[in-house]
């Protein structure tokens, strides 16, 4: 039975509205983030059973007492009653430094965690520390509040969560989670969770994804998880339950894999294109919280490396005899509407074609200046984006590897126009791509987002709409238009339709407007390893690269414009001519040493019409694609003799599956 003083702690914070900080003068006893808590909280895990599950998973047990992370060793000392090793963790705690939200909260884990077997002076000596640490240094850290920056919501998961460790020990406990507490408020609102279905502009997360990428995802959302998860046990206030953003999460997860079941498509700034620890420890908790057997799967099958420093989340919330489900009863593609990624392939299998497609709003700076862009895989990556991120400003990054020449997308090319990078780069190269909107500020809330949508001196943030998403057994059909992306003037109009038809067919219809007719337009194609091009095609072969294990091959022709001329461009990180060459690559990064370039000019509107066949390295030939019929509205073509499907080239942006 419930004491009453619980049930009045429960009645105090379930009447708290998610808009503001809970109070946490009446805060329950140590231990309360993660482990115990409210009793009633979704999620509770009774600190008695820790004993039971070091028992019953020893694999689990062992990783954690092998950990060397603070917070690691004080859950291990707390469940083997270790006194040694929790007078050391006390040593450590007073000793402590950070100047970082997550160096902060290994120290709000660490304490929470000793802290019910701490002497009072001690106990408050210790949160008086932590709370010097969270007002100073790391409130300091950066200054910006930005719910859709990864940096903002690092320090403030930092310092909500020790706010929350010290409650009660600590009188600037309130005042630290208040602070705190505002951005994460905003972070709900991008996602869109609880907002009406037709007012998601402005919100970056809707669907599940992450404006700066999945890399930063690990950041970024990561950060906010890792908040609400100690906000929940600490106080019932509860972000999970329902939510369609933190449920859509696990299919991200999922989908962004690529089929080698290692690497995942490096869209935006990455340097970890692959799967990772983090990834695991929030598919940990999110297949706990929504029983989900294709999360469970993804533990079982998919990324399945247990490391120390995640072995708080694998004791935790692992549960290894949760059903699981392979994946062979979800859809073909998933489209996150936010990010405006779809990721589509052709079946579950390590030889299965892979397509991906980004065409997004601007949002925040780690998001690269390239909309209407596609990666394809088949196993091996075949056309993909090219360049590496390190972190460092230098040429490489601010001339090639955000801009739109480094993906497989459309450049414009007005010899005039001028780009204005950051400091020590003020002055970026013309790759005849889309505006620089890296450095010109980000929005701090949706409701400035929606006041800069449209302005033109700067950032824009409304540059794509989307025309059309569509997934059955047959095909993945996917189209933006995307002309809002570039100066304004130079492009009136671009949209990009790309229909993957399962297992091999991609085919791409541009039409795209320039201010100018003397402007070049290029279809642009990166190759990791090895192209050939003659004539009006060209053969893209990958063998090696990034865990290829069946060698892939990408048979590119070009339909459209009948003028059109290819060009194989040899070289690394080339833009006119000169090679922006940086860091060496590492982490499954790529230098594509081949780049296949479509253009025309001499006309003000143009049409690109590009079938892609994706196969087995082995194939010598790809089937026939011809246009068997081109009018000045629509153009249709054959596969083969199979399939035949046209676009239209006036008009609204649509197409049709004729056979």
């Amino acid at each position: 039975m419930k004491s009453l003083a619980a049930l009045l702690i429960v009645a105090a914070f379930s009447a708290t509205a998610l808009a503001e900080a809970p109070d946490i003068s009446k805060a329950p006893p140590h231990p309360r983030l993660y482990i115990g808590g409210l009793e009633t909280a979704a999620g509770y895990i009774d600190p008695d059973s820790l004993t039971s599950i070091a028992k019953t998973r020893p694999e689990d047990w062992a990783l954690l007492n092998n950990a060397r992370p603070l917070s690691a060793r004080a859950l291990s000392a707390m469940v083997s009653v270790d006194a040694k090793k929790f007078r050391q963790v006390v040593a450590d705690l007073k000793s402590a430094k950070a100047t970082s939200g997550g160096e902060l909260v290994e120290l709000a884990l660490a304490y929470d965690w000793i802290a019910a077997d701490l002497a009072e002076p001690e106990r408050k000596e210790i949160a008086r520390h932590i709370g010097d640490l969270a007002a100073g240094p790391v409130s300091q850290y950066i200054t910006r509040s930005n719910a859709f920056d990864n940096n903002s919501l690092r320090r403030d998961m930092g310092i909500g969560l020790a706010a929350l460790a010290i409650a009660g020990d600590d009188p600037r406990a309130q005042q630290l989670l208040n602070g705190a507490h505002r951005i994460f408020d905003e972070f709900i609102e991008i996602t869109g969770d609880h907002a009406a279905a037709d007012d998601m502009a402005g919100r970056g997360g809707y669907g599940g994804g992450w404006p700066e990428g999945h890399d930063y995802d690990r950041h970024g959302s990561r950060y906010a998880f890792i908040y609400f998860l100690g906000l929940r046990s600490a106080t019932g206030v509860d972000v999970f339950k329902d939510s369609p953003f933190w449920k859509a999460k696990i299919l991200e997860q999922i989908y962004i894999v690529l089929p080698n079941g290692i690497n995942n498509v490096p869209f935006q700034d990455s340097d970890n294109p692959f799967i990772h620890r983090f990834d695991r420890e929030m598919m940990l908790v999110l297949a706990r919280e929504f029983g989900d057997p294709h999360a469970r799967y993804y533990l079982n099958h998919v990324n399945t490396e247990k490391v120390t420093s995640s072995a708080i989340f694998d004791f935790l919330y692992n549960q290894p005899n949760a059903p699981e489900h392979d994946y062979s009863d979800l859809p073909k593609a998933l489209y996150i509407p936010g990010t405006g990624l779809v990721y589509a392939r052709s079946g579950w299998g390590p030889n299965d074609t892979y397509v991906a497609f980004c065409a997004s709003d601007w949002y925040v700076y780690h998001q690269n200046d390239a909309q209407n862009v596609f990666a394809i895989y088949r196993n091996a990556p075949l056309a993909v984006k090219d360049g590496v991120y390190d972190g460092e400003m230098h040429t490489q990054y601010v001339d090639y590897s955000i801009r739109t020449i480094s993906y497989c997308g459309m450049t414009v090319f007005d010899p005039a126009e001028t780009y204005n990078g950051p400091d020590p780069i003020p002055h970026a190269v013309n790759d005849g791509g889309q505006m620089i909107q890296q450095w010109t500020g980000d929005a701090p809330t949706v409701a400035e987002w929606r006041k800069q949508a449209h302005r033109t001196d700067g950032p824009m943030r409304d540059i794509v709409d989307w025309k059309g998403f569509e997934t059955n057994d047959t095909y993945t059909y996917m189209a933006a238009e995307a002309s809002r992306a570039y100066k304004p003037g130079k492009v009136p109009f671009f949209s990009r339709q790309v229909v993957f038809i399962y297992p091999n067919w991609v085919i791409v219809f541009d039409r795209v407007t320039a201010g100018n007719a003397d402007f070049a337009k290029t279809f642009r194609i990166h190759a990791p390893e090895e192209m050939e091009v003659s004539a009006a095609q060209a053969i893209i072969t990958t063998r090696k690269t990034n865990h290829t294990t069946i060698p892939g091959r990408l048979f590119v022709q070009s339909l459209l414009p009948a003028t059109a001329a290819l060009t194989r461009v040899d070289g690394l990180s080339m833009v006119n001519g000169e090679s922006f060459v940086g860091p060496d690559p590492y982490g499954d990064q790529l230098y594509c040493p081949h780049h296949l370039e479509i253009s025309t000019r001499g006309e003000k509107t143009s049409y690109f019409l590009t079938a892609m066949y994706a196969s087995d390295a082995g194939v010598e030939k790809a089937p026939d694609a011809k246009i068997v019929e081109e009018t000045p509205d629509k153009v249709t073509l054959s596969l083969d003799g199979g399939h035949v499907l046209s676009f239209d080239k006036t008009g609204d942006v649509a197409w049709q599956m004729l056979k």
